[in-house]
């Protein structure tokens, strides 16, 4: 048996990455598939047929958390929620409860399959408690069985001396374990679209969100100092890390600042 030769971290981090980039690519391209009507253009009937009979075994099955970025992806590019289903091989249901969890809204504009714009349906309102029991053209039966059957027993009080229970709250490092790793995604996500064939042309409308990366900024800089990093009971090795990672992004702020001082 040959053994495994393993990569250094260098080729594995390039590998990785490059993985990541076919990934990423592979939903750029579907959106310009769909946008472009290029199942059509095949003779295909419709979306889901393309999508099945091109893409069927082949489809990428990927992490929830990746998986509600990719869909608020497509949606932002014009994609139905059937459009997006079909293309990622899940119900619709699925694709509506990722945008909802992800914060989304369906208020975007859809790219029909004629290729036309249509406004978005409203996201579908909950069902009320008197429409799940019949709604107001029933007849709600009567008599102590069918009270007893809907009707949930009555919670007793708590004693007085009992304080009053708060909501409970999340486990403090989970909660910034999850909020650190959104921070990266946010800030990887838009470093990426620099190298968008279409952001030289579109440099000046970026200038725009100038307020909202200098506010991200500002609060990264307020949870590191609260961090107090220089008591972390760590390596020398990493606080040097640290420091120097710092030190180099400190340089490239600073460069930055001076070119816009610059007279033109």
């Amino acid at each position: 048996m040959t053994d495994v030769v393993l990569p250094t971290r260098e080729q594995a981090r390039a590998l990785t990455d490059r993985i990541r980039v076919a990934v990423e690519g592979t939903w750029l391209l579907i959106q310009e598939a769909y946008t472009s009507r290029a199942w059509a253009v095949l003779g295909y009937a419709s979306w889901d047929a393309y999508c099945t009979e091109e893409f069927g075994t082949t489809r990428l099955r990927l992490p929830r958390e990746e998986r509600q970025e990719v869909v608020a992806s497509l949606r932002d590019s014009g994609l139905s929620t059937r459009a997006i289903a079909a293309a990622a091989g899940i119900d619709q249901k699925t694709v509506r409860n990722d945008l909802a969890a992800g914060g989304e809204e369906f208020s975007s504009p859809v790219l029909g399959a004629d290729g036309k714009t249509y406004a978005a349906r409203p996201a579908p309102e909950p069902a009320s408690d008197e429409a799940r029991l019949g709604g107001t053209d029933r007849v709600q039966p009567t008599g102590l069985g069918f009270q007893a059957a809907v009707t949930p027993r009555p919670t007793p009080a708590p004693p007085e001396t009992a304080p009053p229970a708060g909501p409970r709250r999340r486990p403090l490092p989970e909660a910034w374990a999850d909020a650190a790793h959104d921070l990266s995604r946010a800030a990887e996500r838009l470093a990426r679209l620099t190298d968008d064939d279409r952001f030289d042309r579109n440099r000046e409308t970026t200038h725009h969100q100038m307020p909202d990366l200098l506010g991200a900024l500002e609060h990264t800089t307020r949870l590191l100092k609260a961090m107090h990093l220089d008591q972390a009971p760590t390596s020398t090795e990493a606080r040097r890390w640290w420091a120097t990672s710092l030190h180099t992004l400190s340089d490239a702020l600073t460069d930055v600042a001076n070119s816009i001082n610059q007279e033109k």
